[in-house]
């Protein structure tokens, strides 16, 4: 594979994804097979290497390049939608169709279109293309992993990882004339690291843009030493307990809170843990510990993210929780113009930062008499929103704490807990750090908390 750096940002060597002007020649051609009405096309191409091992063996690896078009119509104020990842001339029509054929299950109300045409917000310039990351080759990939399965095997445990790195373009474009275009790159690390009698496991990932802030060699030491000590682990009764979260836990733990129940629509509707009833919700209203604020920028440089949605709305700095008071929840564009007066819509972007403290892992355990040390979350999920309670479990090492020292491997608990009610028992938070989130940059502390839920035993590790 060639190594070869980028002509420019906007023009990517080898044709690995769409250039700026090939994603608008493509949407050019949608364009012209869609007559009257609104059409709006989202472009996502991407090229992405990865290699993957399991049980200290290389499995699989490979490079990948493909386009995924989505198709908007609105007719008579009725909208239809098609995805289609070809890009020949019947593939396109096709999808037209389909997507017009959308339009045809509500009833008609030509008062509802056309709207008339939106300004283009400016939107930022975030650093999220990185040479490091479209560089890295085949055979540099494969090296990595041969590095870095050596500690396993020489321990005598079974490693499994995946790396992966991509370069993706966002490409955005309305028959109102909007236009937008941004190329990234992603590179993530993961690694799982298992006792061959099954009773130990260890886990340590994150991903950036850049490559080069991935210390892979570091992760797989941490992942490792987490197998290690999570060996033959014992019961210990399900209840509440002081906990220490990791900064994977908490971040597993929040993730399930973005998106829908952040939007405002939603909890105006009377739904969600940020409602107030009908048509009000929570905002302006303190809900958590006064340390905490949460929030997403583009311009966060160990967060950066694509600077505009999928319909080509700017993302801005938004803190939805301020010093425990929450500030705002996500809206469209209609919403604003129809209830704040403004034509800016307020995009959830998924990506967050939780503000955090000083505190190391060390020092939290030292100062608990009796407690829990949390590895990471696993198939968290909302089971009653009103309150944002989640069902889970913890994964990949959990360790009893007494007096103020790791006093033994504990076998993995079902947890039942609200992110919000952990983040109203806090007892001491640590420096933010990036965490795996592949979907979209999450940064957070670990945290010590008072009282946290684990419900029911479990035998897997």
């Amino acid at each position: 594979m060639s190594s070869a750096r980028p002509r420019s940002l906007f023009m990517p060597a080898e044709r690995r994804f769409l250039s700026a002007d090939e994603a608008r020649a493509l949407q050019d051609r949608i364009l012209a097979m869609a007559h009257g009405g609104l059409t709006s096309i989202a472009i996502e191409s991407r090229w992405t290497g990865n290699l993957r091992w399991a049980r200290n063996v290389v499995t699989t690896g490979g490079d990948t390049q493909e386009n995924s078009i989505q198709l908007g119509r609105n007719l008579w104020g009725n909208g239809g939608s098609a995805t289609v990842n070809a890009m020949d001339d019947a593939a396109l029509r096709a999808a037209v169709q389909r997507a017009e054929d959308g339009t045809l299950y509500g009833g008609q109300n030509p008062d509802d279109y056309p709207d008339p045409p939106q300004p283009m917000h400016p939107i930022t310039q975030p650093k999220i293309w990185f040479d490091s990351t479209y560089n890295l080759g085949a055979e540099a990939r494969g090296g990595a992993a041969a590095r870095l399965v050596g500690p396993a095997k020489a321990a005598g445990v079974l490693a499994a990882g995946y790396l992966e790195v991509s370069a993706k373009a966002r490409a955005v474009r309305d028959s109102l004339n909007l236009t937008r275009y941004y190329p990234y790159t992603v590179a993530q690390y993961s690694v799982t690291v298992r006792d061959t009698t099954g009773t130990g496991s260890g886990w340590a990932g994150v991903d950036f843009n850049d490559w080069e802030r991935i210390d892979a060699a570091k992760l797989s030491a941490i992942a490792l030493d987490k197998c290690l000590r999570s060996r033959n682990p014992v019961a210990v009764e399900p209840g509440r307990y002081t906990a220490i979260l990791e900064p994977q836990a908490l971040c597993d733990m929040w993730a399930p809170i973005m998106g829908k129940l952040l939007m405002r629509g939603y909890a105006e509707m009377g739904m969600g843990p940020f409602t107030l009833g009908r048509e009000r919700s929570k905002i302006g209203l303190k809900i958590m510990d006064e340390r905490i604020t949460i929030g997403a920028d583009p311009m966060d440089p160990d967060g950066a993210f694509v600077p505009f949605d999928w319909s080509g709305e700017p993302y801005r700095q938004v803190n939805w929780i301020e010093q425990g008071y929450l500030r705002d929840l996500s809206y469209p564009r209609d919403y604003a113009i129809g209830s704040l007066g403004s034509d800016f819509a307020l995009p959830d972007s998924l990506a967050f930062r939780i503000s955090g403290g000083t505190a190391t892992v060390d020092e939290m355990i030292a100062s608990t008499e009796r407690g829990i040390l949390v590895t990471r979350i696993n198939n968290a999920r909302v089971i009653e929103e009103a309150s944002g309670l989640l069902s889970a479990n913890t994964r990949d090492g959990l360790w009893l704490i007494e007096k103020g020292k790791i006093s033994k491997a504990i076998k993995n608990f079902r947890v039942t807990e609200s992110p919000l009610f952990i983040l109203n028992n806090i007892e001491q938070l640590g420096v933010p750090q990036r965490t795996f989130r592949p979907e979209a940059p999450a940064i957070c502390p670990p945290i010590k908390v008072r009282d946290f839920s684990f419900t029911g035993l479990m035998d897997a590790v």
